[in-house]
């Protein structure tokens, strides 16, 4: 096995689904749980914000993991981190199914974000052991255009078992796509890693690397721009299903199909993002990322003043915000991670880290909110909007102009 052979052909075409399926653990670990949060929280006599309050665990699970797995495929290589990661999902959703109090879930969870955080650093580290610059932006488009496929099918899904069955087989259905996944990766996925770094989990070593990555300027600017980014995902994820279903009063299945609207989007700027990066460039597509994303903040903040209490209302200013997420998020990864060709994993690790520590802070106060309205959303979407431009134009693009 060597460095960068995959070219083109079956062999990628094969390597860029099976990453896509690694990468679809969040989708699947959060995404379809959201439809279902009433009946969780009926089932384990809770309240919804305790529910949703569970998501926030995923993320800090989903940080803390980062930390740890990222290395550890550097140390150990890539295939074992990857089935003990699928193990540990699978494991956990099993467990989360027969919790019987809203705090087993919430501890079970967490669990579960510790091996969802496995799956996105472990496909990026991947595609980094391949794949440079352009090539490497492609493959991350690529592999996130596979994901969206899984968020638009898994949230209808997801509404469709709220609706019809026990909440429980919202969990039971992660636990069989764990199952499948691993099988999968244990027959057909061949370890990708050129040479195994033995001090990669020494405390010093980690901890040197980690102050050498955060003092990287590069990484420093483009996870800036990326963690403001996914903060305004963050707030959608934990709000929409309280202000959906509790506020706007829509069923567990619709909201699976409106859910379903965002992923498409997500789907569209992923395809987007890889056919036409090579033509236009990486800064170009960000630029553009980055002011849809102001744009659908200020249509939905706009929506919610005037308090029009349709569904669509929240939804399509969403979404389009979310396709500027499309175009941003695997465009700044594969940037953050350009300077680490010898410790992608560890700076997969802490980008990640940094990312869902964002994103757990958005969901923990938004948690801590009445939503009768969509205007606490829709201010935190703006917010997520506006700093993220910010972040580009006044911080990423003077330096690359620099360069």
């Amino acid at each position: 096995m060597a460095k960068k052979t995959i070219t083109g052909g079956k062999a990628l075409l094969f390597l860029t689904i099976i990453l896509g399926f690694l990468n679809m653990l969040g989708p699947i670990g959060i995404d379809m749980f959201l439809a279902g949060v009433p009946n969780i929280a009926e089932g384990l006599s809770s309240t919804p914000n305790r529910v949703i309050a569970s998501i926030s665990t995923v993320m800090l699970g989903n940080a803390v993991g980062q930390l740890v797995l990222g290395p550890a495929s550097d140390r150990f290589g890539r295939k074992p981190i990857i089935l003990l990661t699928l193990f540990l999902f699978a494991g956990a959703a099993l467990a989360s199914g027969l919790s019987p109090s809203i705090e087993y879930l919430i501890f079970w969870r967490f669990i579960q974000g510790l091996a969802i955080s496995g799956g996105r650093i472990l496909a990026a580290a991947v595609a980094r052991d391949l794949f440079d610059r352009e090539q490497l932006g492609k493959m991350m488009a690529d592999i996130l255009f596979v994901t969206s496929l899984a968020a638009i099918m898994f949230p209808i899904i997801g509404g469709q078992i709220a609706q019809h069955l026990p909440w429980q087989w919202l969990f039971w259905a992660m636990t069989l796509f764990g199952a499948l996944a691993f099988l999968l990766f244990t027959f057909f996925y061949q370890e990708t890693i050129e040479q195994r770094n033995p001090k990669a989990l020494w405390p010093n070593y980690l901890l040197t690397n980690w102050l050498a990555t955060v003092r990287n300027p590069v990484f420093v600017r483009y996870v800036l721009c990326s963690s403001f980014s996914m903060a305004g995902f963050g707030a959608f994820l934990g709000t929409s299903p309280t202000v959906l279903r509790g506020a706007f009063g829509v069923s567990a299945v619709t909201y699976g199909f409106l859910y379903s609207i965002i992923a498409g989007f997500f789907l569209v700027a992923t395809f987007i993002g890889g056919r036409f990066l090579l033509a236009i460039g990486q800064q170009r597509i960000i630029a553009i990322g980055v002011l849809i994303m102001l744009v659908g903040g200020i249509v939905l903040t706009a929506l919610a003043i005037i308090d029009i209490r349709h569904p669509l209302a929240v939804i399509m200013p969403s979404a389009f915000f979310v396709l500027g997420l499309g175009l941003v998020f695997p465009q700044t990864n594969s940037l953050a991670l350009q300077p680490f060709p010898q410790s992608a994993g560890t700076a997969a690790s802490l980008m990640g880290f940094i990312t869902n520590l964002f994103m757990a802070g958005v969901i923990i106060v938004l948690a801590a909110m009445t939503h009768t309205t969509a205007l606490n959303l829709a201010v935190a979407i703006l917010l997520s909007g506006f700093l993220s431009c910010v972040t580009y134009f006044f911080i990423i693009r003077p330096a690359e102009k620099k360069r």
